[in-house]
């Protein structure tokens, strides 16, 4: 397929930077979560020592032999950058259309209308590509693992998965479901986190979907937990807030001032056609971390930005680069997001998977 010049009139690089450049990540989790990190090549590694344990000396007698403590081994977590991308085409119908608008602004590169055609597709493509790096990074961190296969991603390629091979001591269930009323999820995490410490792991965060939350915030054992004194002196059960949850958490003893972080996010993705929306973090399931930044997303400029004799325009912002060219047969008007790019969770290991649907982990 050969690339021409776009075919939008008047178009410049310079005109897609100063749009690119009013996109912004704020919307999504994985940039907090997981802070951008350029890479010089196509594998990201991270260098994960068992940092922060806190190992007290022996007593010995003089003149015996010092113990010798063991040297913790550095594990390394490697991996292909992925290339992910998205694209959007106008068709002929389409640039006919765009005919029709130009010829009605007498040419004026300022009307509303004319930019709409070729901004619409940029902010389409960029946010595509940033969409699939955040279903990834909330994917991995409910499940511990994450896999592209042809029922989630909808492309021709080599099936891509990764898997942190948690330990299965730190993937477990609870007592009983948080759906049932009986249920103690404050107990529940008190446990978790009393596990937690006896393997040096120090629990501050705990992760879940909205829906999870909310199953927690209803429970009786929860809400009595949180209760102001005028509620328990009336006798009046309240669903309480994040906020509130938070606030009785940092109050109760041997939960290690746990904080809640609720994920509320939807993502669709598309494949053949089909579109499914829904929250990539899995339902019923709770993360608990040591910290709120769980890693790094590794980036690589696309190889695209180099080709100085391709006939594309081509402008990046952040890890993504939003890329329009046209077709002669047929004729289109070709608009893509690129980027190589991944978020890797180095702190997996240190980090505990709940679910609280049942006793065991089944994700």
């Amino acid at each position: 397929m050969a690339i021409n010049q776009t075919l939008m009139q008047g178009l410049r690089e310079v005109d897609m930077q100063g749009v690119i450049n009013t996109y912004d990540l704020k919307p999504f989790y994985f940039p907090t979560l997981f802070p951008l990190k350029e890479s010089m090549t196509f594998d990201w590694k991270m260098l994960e020592a068992l940092a922060g344990l806190k190992i007290a000396a022996d007593v010995v007698s003089r003149g015996a032999t010092i113990p010798r403590k063991q040297r913790e081994a550095i594990s390394n977590l490697r991996g292909e950058i992925p290339k992910i991308a998205a694209s959007r085409i106008m068709e002929e119908n389409d640039l006919n259309e765009y005919d029709v608008a130009l010829a009605l602004s007498s040419n004026n590169p300022n009307v509303r209308a004319i930019v709409e055609f070729w901004a619409n597709d940029m902010e389409f493509c960029w946010n595509a590509v940033a969409s699939r790096l955040e279903w990834i990074a909330l994917k991995q961190i409910s499940t511990g693992k994450v896999s592209l296969t042809n029922t989630n991603n909808d492309a021709v390629v080599t099936e891509f998965a990764v898997d942190y091979q948690i330990p299965d001591a730190q993937k477990s269930g609870v007592t009983k479901a948080w759906t049932d009323a009986a249920a103690k999820p404050f107990e529940d995490l008190r446990l978790k986190i009393k596990a937690a410490k006896a393997k040096s792991i120090n629990p501050k965060f705990a992760f879940m979907n909205l829906d999870t939350f909310g199953t927690m915030a209803e429970n009786e054992s929860v809400i009595k937990a949180c209760a102001s004194f005028a509620s328990v002196a009336l006798n009046i059960s309240q669903t309480p807030s994040l906020e509130q949850v938070n606030a009785a958490l940092r109050g109760l003893p041997n939960l290690n001032g746990l904080q809640i972080v609720v994920i509320d996010q939807d993502i669709t993705t598309e494949v053949k056609g089909e579109r499914v929306t829904g929250n990539p973090f899995e339902n019923e399931v709770v993360t608990l971390t040591e910290s709120k930044v769980l890693g790094q997303t590794f980036w690589k400029t696309p190889i695209d930005m180099k080709l100085t004799s391709s006939a594309a325009l081509k402008v990046m912002n952040g890890p993504v680069m939003v890329k329009k060219f046209s077709t002669e047969e047929p004729i289109t008007e070709v608009t893509q997001g690129i980027a190589n790019a991944f978020p890797a969770w180095s702190g997996s290991t240190r980090s505990l998977l709940v679910d609280v649907a049942h006793t065991t982990f089944t994700k």
